[in-house]
């Protein structure tokens, strides 16, 4: 049973992610998985960013001074849900232990990623569909049992380019339009119990208030900053739910 100052951690985990999410264009799963399955299970912290993720992207985009065009997210999130079954399928029948190492495994990919797509942000590319398509597939699979499509998209919005701005955008864009129906899935799986629901509960709070604080912090932190300041903490978190991973199964 999941008890109070659980629920209270995972309020300030779900403040921590989401103000990450708000600065930097993604992050919120890649920081709150792994540290709130640590203490809530992975089945009930992939189903609170199920919900947060999206609904932070509908504030965020729907209140951008530099909208993206919706076709540049809208066709990534449409491929990502032909694999996102397969991957709640695995949340749902896997050892926890595993999906911490993967969890781990992931983070550490995606930081690697952000810094190399970092590189050529500025650079403008048509959308490419043999790269969309690997990266929705993708991004369909680690949402449905990690929580966190994010690291695939990362580097096909990175490639496609056009600036920081407008990368953020895509992510909240992609977040939105893959929301509804992802939330359907993972809830079709049986993946919302009544102690998954308190977790869920628990972290809107923290959520709404990060997106308060990351607005702001984002007119007064330069990008490499948020950029450098994230991978230290996901790497911190990466090598917390590995060892503790690595612990139950070595």
């Amino acid at each position: 049973m999941i008890d109070t100052p659980d629920l209270i951690a995972v309020m300030v985990l779900a403040f921590i992610a989401t103000t990450i999410q708000t600065s930097v264009g993604f992050g919120a799963a890649l920081f709150f998985v792994p540290a709130a399955t640590l203490l809530v299970g992975a089945e009930p912290s992939v189903a609170a960013m199920l919900i947060v993720i999206p609904a932070t992207g509908a504030i965020l985009f729907h209140s951008s001074s530099e909208q993206t065009p919706w076709r540049e997210s809208t066709w990534p999130a449409l491929i990502s849900l032909a694999s996102m079954p397969l991957g709640v399928l695995l949340l749902t029948r896997s050892d926890e232990s595993v999906l911490r190492l993967l969890v781990g495994f992931g983070v550490l990919v995606a930081v690697i990623i952000n810094y190399i797509g970092q590189h050529s942000v500025e650079v403008v590319h048509t959308a490419n569909w043999p790269r969309m398509t690997v990266a929705g597939l993708a991004a369909g699979l680690m949402r449905g049992a990690l929580g966190m499509g994010g690291p695939a998209l990362v580097l096909y919005f990175h490639w496609l380019g056009g600036g920081a701005t407008r990368f953020r955008n895509r992510m909240y864009a992609y977040g939105l339009a893959a929301g509804i129906p992802s939330v359907m899935i993972a809830a079709a799986g049986g993946i919302y119990g009544g102690e998954t629901l308190k977790v869920v509960g628990a972290s809107l709070p923290g959520a709404l208030l990060g997106i308060l604080v990351g607005v702001q912090l984002r007119t007064h932190i330069s990008d490499t900053g948020i950029r450098r300041l994230s991978a230290l903490l996901l790497m911190t978190t990466s090598g917390i739910a590995m060892v503790t991973a690595g612990s139950v199964l070595f």
